[in-house]
């Protein structure tokens, strides 16, 4: 079994290696955007399945606190200026309402590690749709021009749990090395850390919540097996245009298009599957004529997924 890799050494978000295979559930339009003008749709981050899911992590790391830290003044302090803080950064809060929403949020691109997978044929493309296969280090390497994290999101609240602890034991060990020696004993019922450590241990800790709440899932979504690029609010990246907005249900959604680095040669794209509903030979044959026009020679499936009506 090969070892994990990070995100980051303080960061403990699971990152895919070489040779592995990512795959992104899209409609017919959808391929012919990817394939054709080489760019993806990346959706504002308030407006995905779960509109909650980037607080979710600030929930996980109040169980953390109240789970470790058993000094019960120290436990209500650093909750209420950990809150605080995430409320001032704004990114993963309600309080970012009254600011400059293109500002403050994120845009997603959602692939899967899961190939034909019934719940995401049915989430994204009622059967009717196709599952993209890409190789994930060209991907990547697609998007290196452009600010963005990636990586595999986590549903385990445990696992979570842990990858917020081992962060918070980093960045207190980091801060007594440089010097906040009082917070040696934060997790000990005389703790009594100095004002300007504990905020310090905030301003940090802040900004990891703000990181792994991109990546925190409820468990109920776990089927998904999703793996996220996460591009930055639009002021970060320059001469970018205000978001497009997508109609579905009669709803405008905000989105941004991504496009892949226009020096990689080819489009990373490995084999296309059908949905299947999609079971006329003429779906699999249209694609494969489209494809070949794109310059693309690769293998075009049609889901074998037996479907009830």
């Amino acid at each position: 079994m090969q070892d994990k890799h990070y995100l980051d050494d303080w960061i403990h978000v699971p990152i895919c290696q070489k040779g592995d295979k990512l795959y992104h559930y899209t409609t017919a339009e959808g391929i012919r955007g990817i394939v054709e003008n080489r760019e993806f749709v990346a959706t504002k981050s308030d407006f995905l399945n779960d509109k909650m899911e980037f607080q979710y992590a600030v929930e996980v790391m109040e169980r953390l606190i109240e789970r470790y830290i058993v000094n019960t003044d120290l436990r209500m302090q650093f909750s209420a200026k950990l809150k605080a803080e995430i409320d001032r950064i704004g990114i993963i809060s309600s309080a970012h309402a009254a600011l400059d929403e293109d500002e403050m949020s994120f845009y997603v691109v959602a692939f899967s590690k899961q190939n034909n997978n019934s719940l995401l044929w049915a989430e994204f493309t009622d059967f009717r749709g196709y599952c993209l296969e890409f190789d994930y280090e060209k991907i990547v390497e697609g998007f290196r021009h452009r600010v963005f994290l990636h990586g595999t999101v986590i549903y385990d609240e445990e696992e979570q749990m842990n990858g917020l602890l081992e962060s918070l034991l980093s960045c207190i060990h980091s801060l007594v090395e440089k010097g906040a020696k009082d917070l040696q004993g934060f997790f000990e019922e005389d703790a009594i850390p100095s004002e300007e450590s504990l905020n310090q241990l905030v301003d940090a800790m802040a900004v990891v919540c703000s990181v792994y709440t991109m990546f925190f899932k409820k468990s109920y979504f776990a089927g998904e097996e999703e793996y996220r690029f996460i591009f930055p609010p639009l002021h970060y990246e320059k001469g970018q245009d205000r978001p497009q907005f997508r109609l579905l249900d009669q709803i405008f959604l905000p989105y941004i298009m991504v496009e892949l680095e226009a020096e990689q040669q080819e489009i990373p794209l490995q084999s296309v599957m059908v949905g299947a509903k999609n079971n006329s030979d003429i779906a699999v044959r249209g694609m494969k004529y489209f494809l070949k026009t794109q310059g693309l020679d690769i293998p075009v499936l049609l889901s074998d997924i037996p479907l009830r009506y």
